[in-house]
């Protein structure tokens, strides 16, 4: 089935991004219906249009504006099938930070711990990954130096160096996700020629992704210095770090890596980061329109409510979480709040064991009333809409609705968009905090070439940043313990897509000992299966691979 995704995709068909958006990729697209290879690379803005094509993947699921025409069938919703929108899904409806209203087919499954083989979600971020693989493929095999002197143009191999790096950067970003969710891949390239190829898993999947990182980094951008919307050396350290934090969980092993120590590779890489870029003072630029000027956000997925409508990524975050109560708050029209996503309050909880102040925790209890609700102070990101207990998961009003980010203009005035349904903020793929805080993950567990001093030094920043400048939160060396880090977090990070996996590198996930509202489907929660430490590998994989292999337990 995978094959056969390779060798079907035609590339010949890009998304147009304005100079607002991305400005080298500012291309008009190609009519798939009448574009064929030579048409379509004919000229340098062809590679770049297909280039763009990739990129825009994050976040649209398909050739047309509003997701129709998906890329990838398993979904039959177009706008439930984009990349972002999965990756969000898995990532966090399982953890109770987020609960679903819908009662769609397979979101409850997802939530309540009870997903299998067949769940169309699962299934729907396993063939988004690959069909990301099978563009970057196509592109790599299109751009080769034999495919340029074929067409004449080989003025252009040098400027197509960085163009490649960038196609494999975004592949080997697909891979770690693929790990991260289940555990094994097949390796595929653009010069895979295996009608069925074999999954690989542990070390070996892990080495590779490495060594694509290591062999690219030198053809990027300097950290910081891409244009917007494309990525640089700081995107790969990223990759690279999240990768080593991650090792044991993903590998089984300590150090895959034959002579490197995981941890200490992240102590290694996050200096890289903390040196090239900076938190910014202001959280709320982080997640409001015109965060893509922001320090803090070390790949921005562009989103553009004209040019780049879809609904994954902010969009999803946004119009999932808000209903028309709180449609003008976060600032879109009533038909773009879809009343959807909210949470249990274990977000909440993490914020009344610490110092007030804190504003990634600011809440107000509008009781159920639309007047109080037309009164939210700007600045608050959890509110309690009908109660803050949840007694009823497709509830929407209760428990905690989320508007950590919004539609509006950092100091809280509406964007100059006449455009009201699709938003204009950019989702935040990378995070300079979440390198402060990986550093400080790293050297408490065991980096030497670390320094407890600097990671509280790191972990302090982020803290103060969140209490707008104050150290009243701030924390003494003694407090600095794996524990809080995962609390810490998950204040940092919640709605972000981080949760999931960080669960399960600190053995969490699962654990009867750790336990939230509904995990597992059950109010008071409970235990999960060890083996739902990872995601299954799709039946209909199974059924069209035979050298597939399910993962243990399903």
């Amino acid at each position: 089935m995978i094959k056969n995704k390779l060798r079907n995709i035609l590339l010949g068909c890009a998304l147009l991004f304005t100079s607002s958006c991305i400005s080298d990729l500012d291309v008009t697209p190609i009519d798939p219906n009448v574009t064929f290879e030579n048409e379509v690379f004919e000229t340098a803005d062809g590679y770049t249009q297909v280039l763009g094509k990739i990129y825009a993947g994050y976040h649209v699921a398909g050739q047309k504006g509003n997701d129709n025409e998906s890329d990838v069938s398993t979904i039959s919703d177009g706008g439930m099938s984009s990349y972002l929108r999965n990756y969000w899904n898995l990532q966090l409806l399982p953890t109770g930070e987020a609960l679903n209203a819908w009662n769609d087919n397979g979101l409850v499954p997802l939530q309540n711990g009870e997903w299998s083989a067949d769940n169309q979600y699962v299934a729907g971020m396993f063939y988004r990954l690959y069909y990301m693989i099978a563009l970057t493929n196509e592109f790599l095999r299109q751009s080769s130096d034999a495919k340029l002197d074929e067409r004449g143009q080989g003025d252009l191999k040098e400027s197509m160096k960085q163009m490649r790096a960038e196609a494999r950067l975004v592949r080997a970003i697909a891979y770690y996700h693929g790990m991260d969710f289940y555990g094994k891949m097949s390796w595929i390239t653009e010069a895979t020629t295996d009608q069925y190829p074999k999954s690989i898993e542990g070390a070996e999947l892990f080495s590779n992704v490495i060594n694509e990182l290591n062999e690219i980094e030198e053809f990027l951008p300097e950290a910081g210095k891409a244009e917007y919307g494309r990525m640089d050396k700081g995107t790969l350290w990223m990759v690279k770090a999240k990768m080593f934090l991650n090792a044991k969980p993903f590998t089984g092993q300590d150090n895959p890596v034959s002579g490197v120590n995981s941890m200490e590779e992240v102590v290694n890489i996050t200096k890289q980061v903390n040196g090239a870029y900076t938190l910014d003072p202001n959280l709320l630029t982080l997640f409001s329109v015109g965060n893509e000027n922001t320090t803090g956000i070390i790949h921005n997925v562009p989103l553009d409510p004209v040019r780049t409508q879809g609904f994954s990524a902010t969009q999803y975050v946004i119009s999932a979480g808000t209903n028309g109560r709180f449609s003008d708050f976060v600032n879109v029209s009533n038909g773009a709040a879809w009343g959807g996503n909210h949470a249990t309050r274990s977000i909440y909880d993490k914020f009344q064991s610490r110092p007030s102040g804190d504003l990634r925790g600011k809440t107000e209890d509008v009781k159920d009333d639309d007047e109080l609700a037309s009164k939210l102070e700007f600045n608050t990101l959890l509110v309690i809409n009908s109660g803050l207990e949840v007694d009823d998961p497709l509830n929407y009003t209760q428990g905690l609705n989320i508007f950590k980010f919004r539609n509006r203009n950092v100091d809280g005035s509406k964007p100059a968009i006449a455009e009201s349904y699709f938003v204009d903020t950019d989702w935040p793929l990378f995070r300079v905090a979440d390198s402060y805080l990986m550093y400080a993950e790293a050297v408490l567990r065991g980096a030497s070439n670390g320094t407890k001093g600097e990671a509280l030094n790191l972990v302090n920043q982020v803290i103060t940043r969140a209490y707008g400048g104050s150290t009243a939160g701030n924390i003494i060396e003694a407090d600095l313990t794996l524990d809080f880090l995962l609390e810490e977090r998950g204040r940092e990070f919640y709605w972000e897509g981080y949760r999931r996996q960080d669960l399960v590198r600190f053995e969490k996930f699962t654990s009867a000992t750790y336990l939230w509202p509904w995990k597992g489907g059950e109010q008071g929660g409970r235990a999960l299966d060890a083996h739902r430490n990872v995601y299954p590998i799709p039946t209909q994989e199974l059924a069209a691979n035979p050298n597939a292999s399910q993962n243990t337990g399903y």
